[in-house]
């Protein structure tokens, strides 16, 4: 009772402060510089940090620190979007729980929204990984895999490319974290698998975040093996137990506590349970954690214990808590499942009438919960009427004791054939809404699929790119050890075809349309590569006349090519003597839905009866390609090289 007096009084004098520092922070962060606010702000965040740890933690503490931090800065300019970012890290980290499911969910957004206001120059890559991991667990918790699986695929995007060890097994804890609390059978058994290894790599490191991610791991893997390898599960939670000394978030010493009892009550030994179940419940109410539905259920187990051993009014006490803690924080579905309990324990004493009670209570919060679950609406039955009008029999009649028993078992008779015959009658609805389920599981499952294919195909795009990347490398490293200037233009020009193509590859993992590349764009980036390979971007200039166009890969493909070749070939010969000069580049879909292609400069030009210059390679090249997508090429010199193209498109199937 005291240490209950107590809290209150502690939760009264922060509500107090809060109230009075509100203002204070307010009015007094208008006169702070930037700097000043900013060191105030850390002070705030380190401080509500500090709450989150035992033995002094408390989560009021905690939240009405950030708070200030944030509102510090909120009032504060210029905005200091970094530090901002920061915060909202810490507040919707999971780990620690400082606010409810629903409210991490509406705060994840405000902090990646201060994140994308941070100039690309002074942004934090790990920052920004953090913000929507801790997202995306949220929506994977809430029911929202779709909406997690986009913000996961955004996070890996942000750090893939990372070579530091300790940030490549930040990844992969959290991808064994991430797929194994996504839903399926086989991403739970990646994610284990991945677990393992970032296990291995933590057991052997001296990172800031190494026992948290132990720690995480070796839950979830307790969890997975409890029921198929029992012996897997005690490894995992005695290497859990030999961390306990380090650590100093409650919620993990709760929950160690909770699963050594069930694990324990799980094998019969009660005896061995109960200190465990009661240490678990103690150090809820100690950090007033009750709200946890741990502390709901570590009295449910104590019931089974009471229950075990025969003492039912033990087990009815234990029951009767972990009910009314349900209620408070309204969690129906397990109300429900405390309520039909209770009426059990209650038939096991033989008292029926409190037994039917609270089986009516069960029943009523059971439809409530279909009524949610199914989103239409259940009236009450005919059945109800009629136990509510047995009951006022009943108490009318409380001297006759046989005829209360009697009219009690009838009652309860009539219930179990009421709600058979009521069943029976539902039993066309609950098949077809069990198809209807299936159906819409089927296609949850597809969208799946369908986005792993998406980032499998795009991770198949960069790794393209890469390799090209590394060949056009390699190329211009074996062309700097060449003397010959017609060996060397030679590799210049292979590396300027490897670069159309690699460029492409770029387009697609880049884009959101894996199936095509916007034209006009891609010879925007192809031109630019090829003026600074040729150094030519002070005295010739590209021009595009054409609107934006989307062609498929295998078109695209050997049209960037014949671009890329006679670009090269204009900037080697059409502007002899450093001349300044302009190419036009035009390609566009005609009335028959083929393709044409212009390019034009005004150099030079072709001077009739001299042999071209070159080894002729590059033509040779246009050619096959303009063969390839049945097209014929139209060129003439006059004011310069114009040459056109007409390319039949091949009709779809």
């Amino acid at each position: 009772m005291l240490e209950r007096i107590f809290n209150f009084g502690m939760r009264y004098i922060i509500f107090t402060i809060s109230f009075l520092l509100f203002g204070f922070t307010k009015s007094s962060s208008q006169n702070l510089s930037s700097d000043q606010a900013a060191a105030l702000s850390r002070a705030y965040q380190d401080k509500a940090l500090w709450f989150r740890e035992m033995p002094h933690f408390n989560r009021d503490s905690t939240v009405f620190y950030f708070d200030r931090a944030v509102l510090l800065l909120q009032n504060s300019e210029p905005f200091q979007y970094e530090l901002l970012a920061d915060l909202y890290r810490d507040i919707t980290d999971r780990a620690n729980r400082s606010h409810n499911f629903i409210v991490v969910d509406s705060l994840a957004p405000i902090g990646w929204s201060y994140y994308e206001k941070i100039p690309e120059s002074k942004k934090d890559k790990v920052l920004g990984y953090d913000l929507l991991i801790n997202w995306a667990l949220i929506k994977i918790i809430r029911g929202e895999p779709k909406a997690g699986l986009e913000l996961f695929i955004n996070a890996q995007d942000l750090l893939e490319d990372d070579p530091r060890p300790e940030i490549q097994l930040k990844l992969l804890k959290n991808k064994g974290r991430f797929y194994y609390q996504y839903g399926l059978p086989e991403e739970e058994e990646i994610g284990v698998k991945y677990l393992k290894e970032s296990i291995e790599g933590y057991e052997n490191s001296e990172y800031a975040e190494r026992t948290e991610a132990l720690v995480l791991a070796y839950k979830l893997l307790a969890y997975h093996y409890l029921f198929e390898k029992p012996d897997s599960t005690d490894y995992y939670m005695n290497q859990f137990a030999e961390l306990l000394p380090e650590i100093t978030n409650p919620f993990h010493h709760t929950w160690f506590s909770y699963n050594m009892g069930d694990i324990l009550v799980e094998k019969e030994q009660y005896a061995e349970a109960k200190p465990y179940l009661f240490k678990s419940i103690r150090l809820l109410e100690e950090y007033n954690l009750t709200t946890i539905d741990i502390y709901q259920f570590a009295h449910y187990l104590l019931s089974n214990a009471a229950e075990a051993e025969g003492n039912f009014d033990q087990a009815i006490e234990y029951c009767e808590i972990a009910k009314n803690a349900s209620i408070e924080i309204e969690t129906k579905s397990n109300t429900a499942y405390f309520m039909e309990k209770l009426s059990t324990l209650y038939a096991l004493k033989e008292d029926y009438k409190t037994a039917l009670e609270y089986y009516k209570e069960f029943s009523e919060i059971n439809n409530i919960i279909e009524v949610e679950r199914n989103e239409r609406s259940l009236r009450e039955n005919e059945l109800e009427a009629n136990v509510l009008k047995q009951d006022q029999e009943l108490v009318a009649n409380q001297q006759k004791q046989i005829i209360y028993i009697a009219a009690l078992t009838i009652g309860g008779l009539l219930l179990v054939l009421l709600y058979r015959n009521y069943r029976l009658k539902k039993r066309s609805n609950q098949t077809l809404e069990a198809l209807n389920g299936e159906l819409a599981n089927k296609n949850e499952l597809l969208d799946k699929r369908n986005a792993e294919n998406e980032l499998l195909l795009k991770e198949i795009h960069h790794r393209v790119k890469n390799n090209l990347e590394m060949v056009k490398s390699l190329i211009a490293l074996q062309s700097a050890q060449i003397d010959d200037p017609a060996t060397k233009d030679a590799m210049i020009a292979s590396q300027n075809r490897v670069q159309s193509m690699g460029i492409i590859h770029q387009k697609l993992y880049q884009g959101t349309n894996l199936g095509s590349i916007e034209m006009k764009d891609y010879f925007l980036n192809l031109s630019e590569g090829i003026l600074d390979s040729f150094n030519a971007e002070e005295r010739v200039k590209i021009e595009f006349a054409m609107d934006n166009l989307d062609l498929d890969v295998d078109t695209a493909v050997p049209i960037g090519l014949i671009v890329n070749e006679l670009l090269t070939n204009a900037l080697k010969y059409a502007f002899p003597k450093n001349e300044q000069g302009t190419i036009h580049i035009s390609l566009a879909k005609t009335a028959n839905n083929n393709l044409k292609l212009k390019v034009d400069d005004n150099g030079v030009g072709k001077v009739v009866g001299i042999a071209p210059k070159g080894t002729g390679f590059g033509s040779q090249l246009v050619q096959l390609l303009t063969q390839q997508l049945n097209g014929q090429m139209k060129e003439h010199s006059n004011q310069g090289t114009h040459i056109e193209f007409d390319f039949l498109l091949k009709k779809s199937a």
